[in-house]
């Protein structure tokens, strides 16, 4: 458990005032990675770092009543108890069976519950909970709790700031291991090392060769002896992630790679004043595609990430109306093209009562090995 108890209970005030005011009696949650939508909520009123099995928390708008977390085995109920927020833990071979239980138990029979993500909950859950206890109504209630998870508190940015820090610690000393006639696997695998030996939960590694980013898990393939190696470093720590996307060249950069570098790194330092409180989202990604598009550039429409326990809370582009606010973490990225190759370049941003802070301390040159 990475945070305190006085986040828990500034977390779920900020949840049960939500749930006030939408009149909800309880909320389900269920958790798993906590990728692309998976799980973030239930790490959010959990503090506990699950692995890739969906578990289930009732968290109820009454604070008398502890939230209940269903779990599958002893190992997860041993590590929950010591590792997570949560009290009441229960062992369940039949997670939908335990959840009509809880229903019961807590006289929610007539009770509107919140459900984070009705698109992922099972619709056989749904249906069946309906049909058992016609007096309950099911609410979506998943862009609520995103909305309370977006942005960073003191305890959280500390951690936001280690996982940065570590990200630059991988890549500093990964790189050492692009060489001609090593495989991406081992380079890869050194940098997912570097990460884990050091306290990151999970990464999300990917690697390309040529110049074209095509980046994906790394392969069986060799490094070649010249030409753009990129790699795209995430990580999880403390529940929080951060990315850097780099590429080096081995040998001396052709004429494209030197010009979709310099391109993307005079977007991103055109942008960033007006990454920071009192833009929407919009402002400065409209800032950076236009400035990449006057380099003489073609420009990929994917621009980063906005990051917190969900590897993609939201994507930042020119068409996102989202208020930037401090304690939001930005992953800027521009993608610029140019003929047949390409180049996906940035790093991690916090945003501050004034600004921005970079929180990757890696250079902005493009390194020749």
């Amino acid at each position: 458990m990475f945070l305190s108890q006085k986040e828990k209970e500034a977390r779920y005030q900020s949840v049960r005032e939500r749930m006030g005011a939408e009149n909800l009696d309880a909320v389900i949650a269920r958790g798993s990675s906590a990728i692309r939508g998976d799980g973030a909520a239930f790490r959010f009123l959990t503090d506990f770092p699950n692995i890739n099995i969906p578990l289930v928390l009732v968290f109820f708008r009454d604070g008398r009543e502890k939230p209940v977390m269903l779990v599958e085995s002893r190992f997860q109920a041993m590590r929950a108890k010591k590792n997570s927020w949560i009290e009441d833990i229960r062992l369940s071979s039949d997670f939908f069976a335990s959840l009509l239980e809880i229903v019961k138990e807590k006289r929610l029979d007539q009770a509107a519950i919140g459900i984070d993500g009705l698109h992922n909950f099972p619709f056989q859950w749904g249906q069946k909970i309906e049909e058992a206890f016609p007096g309950i109504r099911l609410v979506e209630f998943g862009p609520t709790l995103k909305k309370l998870r977006a942005y960073r508190t003191p305890e959280e940015t500390r951690l936001v700031k280690k996982s940065a820090a570590l990200v630059d610690l991988a890549f500093t000393n990964g790189i050492k291991r692009i060489k001609p006639g090593n495989t991406e696997w081992q380079v890869m695998a050194y940098i997912d090392y570097i990460l884990k030996s050091q306290g990151v939960e999970k990464s999300f590694n990917i690697i390309s060769q040529g110049p074209l980013v095509d980046a994906y898990p790394a392969s069986r393939r060799k490094i070649v002896k010249k030409g753009m190696i990129f790699v795209e470093i995430t990580a999880n720590y403390g529940g929080f992630w951060t990315q850097l996307a780099r590429a080096v060249s081995l040998g001396k950069p052709d004429h494209r790679l030197a010009k979709l570098h310099q391109g993307a790194v005079k977007a991103i330092k055109e942008a960033l004043p007006y990454l920071k409180p009192g833009f929407k989202v919009s402002k400065p990604m409209s800032v950076m595609e236009e400035c990449v598009k006057n380099s003489g550039l073609g420009c990929t429409p994917v621009y980063g990430h906005i990051v917190g326990i969900d590897m993609v809370e939201d994507r930042p582009s020119p068409k996102n109306e989202t208020e930037i606010v401090p304690g939001m973490v930005f992953i800027v990225h521009p993608w610029p093209v140019l003929d047949s190759s390409s180049l996906l370049w940035g790093e991690t941003y916090l945003i501050t009562e004034k600004g921005n802070q970079r929180l990757n301390k890696v250079g902005d040159e493009l390194i020749v090995l």
